[in-house]
């Protein structure tokens, strides 16, 4: 029979969904069973309220953001040597990096979405809405705010 995780064990696990991984993976981390790990994250969820618990949590937290400060510092001065040297393996080391940096967000409680990618999704939607308002008027004379109108007070009059 498995035994209840202690306080610290609670802990670590919150810390490390709060830093991005999985329940798979915190169970395999941890030594524990899939089922504990996620019985403890989401059934008993009101357990991580606890003072003792939520102190353990920040100080993981910090102890996290602080090593992947140095691994990313660690990456950046790699990188340089290898890029001195001509024997850079780009790939490799671009990917610690990022991996190091997206985490230090999570934790940090920060976006890791790139904005620049948002903006330009947003801005390729508006001009295809453009487009079909334009169509639309066009083809009836009619704007898209009109025909709804139109309709809606067809529907009003219908009832």
């Amino acid at each position: 029979m498995a035994t209840r995780p202690n306080k610290k064990e609670l802990a670590r696990m919150k810390a490390l969904e709060e830093l991005g991984q999985s329940p798979t993976a915190i169970a395999r981390r941890m030594g524990k069973s899939h089922h504990t790990t996620i019985k403890y994250l989401r059934s008993h969820s009101d357990i991580f309220d606890d003072p003792e618990i939520k102190s353990l949590i920040e100080f993981i937290k910090e102890k996290e953001v602080s090593d992947l400060y140095l691994l990313g510092g660690k990456a950046r001065k790699r990188l340089h040597e290898l890029l001195d040297e001509g024997k850079m393996k780009a790939i490799e080391t671009t990917a610690v990096m990022d991996r190091t940096f997206q985490q230090r967000r999570l934790l940090e409680g920060q976006s890791t979405q790139n904005i620049e990618v948002i903006n330009r999704e947003h801005e390729e939607i508006r001009k295809q809405c453009e487009a079909i308002e334009k169509k639309i008027l066009e083809r009836t004379g009619k704007t898209p705010k009109e025909l709804i109108g139109a309709i809606l007070n067809t529907r009003e009059l219908g009832d």
